[in-house]
């Protein structure tokens, strides 16, 4: 994608503050982060059959999430001996925006439960 291609994408999905998609010179800078991140997506395989973690998992997402859907998520199911669930926020992609608070205590009370 061109770099306005790119930008405008960001737009659309949410998430990316206007001082970073409109500035030049702070776009140049976080540009390639971007690139180099969904490089990664677009290239990682996961493995053929991969052993479930021994360890609680926990997923959260944004309810209006067009980039990844409830049955992406709960496919980390798959991943664990110990699903604990999915919490859902309102938002989008982004979500944890918005959440920081609330989602910084479901973190810590999930790792708490997961401890004990």
């Amino acid at each position: 994608m061109a770099d306005d291609q790119l930008r405008d994408w960001l737009r659309s999905d949410g998430g990316s503050p206007p001082q970073l998609l409109d500035n030049d010179d702070v776009w140049h800078t976080f540009a390639p982060v971007f690139r180099s991140d969904f490089k990664l997506v677009d290239t990682w395989a996961p493995p053929r059959r991969p052993e479930p973690l021994p360890v609680p998992l926990s997923v959260f997402a944004g309810r209006h999430d067009k980039l990844i859907g409830e049955d992406q998520l709960l496919a980390w199911r798959a991943l664990t001996t110990s699903f604990r669930g999915l919490e859902g926020y309102d938002g989008d992609h982004f979500y944890l925006m918005d959440h920081q608070q609330p989602l910084v205590a479901a973190i810590t009370a999930a790792m708490r439960s997961a401890a004990s």
